[in-house]
């Protein structure tokens, strides 16, 4: 069996299309839809970025698709990192073609100047699956382990007395919800949320550095998302002084918005017990189901040993549908 790996672009349709239909093929076995519909995968691979480096690379064999490769290589902060994504169809495992397309990648990682490695590997709650193994058997150390969870937006009847919670212990801070672009007074706020989430939420042996958010990167990513045809759902909590304290977000395609996904939820040293991560929670989800009534779940991932997180879901009605594993393999001091 030959196996051919070409680099192909999205600017190429039916190129890019197999190279979707491997990842989806490969991801059908996931307990919920994680695989982006073609129609919003495709608008995202396309968009030009200036924050990352991306490369896709598609492995055929006899002209056939049976693998897809992708190498993300961060421009703005940890430029040491390179992301690497690996998926084979599921009739086509155990041929190798998982092993030369990782080969092919950290080829490509190592002449981009990266020297750490990492990718998320999905896995069923109760075992391994197959990334596991084939993880390990290349090098790659678990080096956080994080669970996957989704809450149904149609049963939210224990939420009231969460508000009531939120309510009594919320004292002078308060709560704000704000759709898609920042309002100014904000801005430098949520540029302090996102630039400080990195050192305060648990991340494992993860080689992972701070990131500096500016203003400027703030718009960029605001335009990017509305170019994706994403909404950007985000909630704060105000201090009684006036500063922002807290932050979360929710993403969801609006060509595809059954599944909202959560980017990051923080409230910094100092202004914790309050409820202010449950109320805005609450809220962002609130909105997101008011914004999209065909939005059924909301997703996120935490840390397996973020107590204080995994508590608020726990108590908002988040299940555990899988544990997502980081490996990471670094290649010489960076």
């Amino acid at each position: 069996m030959t196996i051919t790996i070409r680099e192909i672009t999205p600017q190429d349709p039916a190129a890019l299309h197999a190279w979707w239909e491997v990842g989806a093929a490969a991801s059908a076995e996931r307990p919920f839809p994680a695989w982006a519909s073609w129609e919003v995968s495709q608008v995202t691979w396309s968009q030009a970025r200036t924050d990352i480096d991306q490369v896709f690379l598609l492995a055929e064999v006899d002209g056939r698709a049976v693998g897809a490769g992708r190498l993300v290589c961060f421009l703005t902060d940890n430029t040491h990192l390179a992301d690497l994504e690996v998926y084979v169809a599921p009739a086509e495992r155990r041929r190798g073609i998982g092993t030369a397309l990782l080969t092919e990648l950290e080829e490509r990682a190592a002449s981009a100047g990266r020297s750490t490695y990492f990718m998320s590997v999905p896995t069923p709650v109760d075992g391994d699956g197959a990334g596991v193994p084939f993880a390990a058997a290349h090098a790659y150390p678990v080096a956080s382990r994080e669970e996957t969870k989704l809450v149904d937006l149609d049963d939210t009847a224990g939420w009231a007395a969460l508000d009531a919670d939120v309510a009594a212990r919320l004292g002078d801070y308060r709560i704000e919800v704000f759709e898609d672009v920042t309002p100014d007074q904000w801005v430098d706020g949520v540029c302090t949320m996102l630039g400080a989430f990195i050192g305060e939420v648990p991340a494992g042996d993860l080689d992972l550095e701070a990131a500096n958010w500016t203003p400027e990167r703030l718009r960029e990513h605001e335009a990017r998302t509305r170019d994706t045809d994403r909404a950007w759902v985000v909630g704060v909590a105000v201090a009684p002084d006036g500063s922002l304290c807290g932050f979360t977000e929710v993403g969801v395609s609006r060509q595809d918005p059954r599944l909202g996904r959560i980017g990051g939820t923080l409230v910094l040293p100092g202004h914790r017990g309050h409820a202010l991560g449950l109320g805005m929670k609450l809220a962002t989800h609130r909105r997101v189901r008011e914004l999209f009534p065909d939005c059924g779940s909301i997703e996120t991932t935490n840390a397996d040993v973020n107590a204080w997180m995994n508590a608020i879901n726990e108590r908002m009605g988040y299940r555990i549908v899988e544990r997502l594993l980081d490996v990471q393999k670094k290649v010489r001091a960076s």
